[in-house]
């Protein structure tokens, strides 16, 4: 049978994309969504907890996260805002081509 459950690692990550959803993202999305401007203030706090560059190896300055760890962030980051998650996920999308097939 095949088990699905997050393991406690994946779970731990997901409660901190969930809080910092909660306290970092929620309270401002609205703010950002009125005045059309960047959350630059969010993604600094994002990359400090460690939620951005999250499927990058560890050695070039990433989480080194599986896409399936990236993925939970992902789905609680949205909970916040979906725009801001969406940004947030952009730089994985770009990035990843590179990691996978740079020199």
């Amino acid at each position: 049978m095949i088990d699905f459950s997050l393991t406690d690692e994946q779970k731990a990550l997901q409660d901190t994309a969930h809080r910092f959803a909660e306290n970092e993202i929620k309270p401002v999305a609205h703010e950002y969504d009125e005045s059309e401007t960047f959350p630059t203030e969010v993604f600094r706090k994002a990359h400090e907890v460690g939620l951005m560059n999250l499927c990058i190896p560890a050695e070039y300055g990433g989480l080194g996260a599986s896409f399936l760890d990236t993925y939970v962030v992902v789905e609680e980051i949205a909970w916040g805002c979906v725009g801001i998650g969406t940004s947030m996920m952009a730089n994985e999308l770009a990035l990843m081509p590179i990691v996978l097939d740079g020199s």
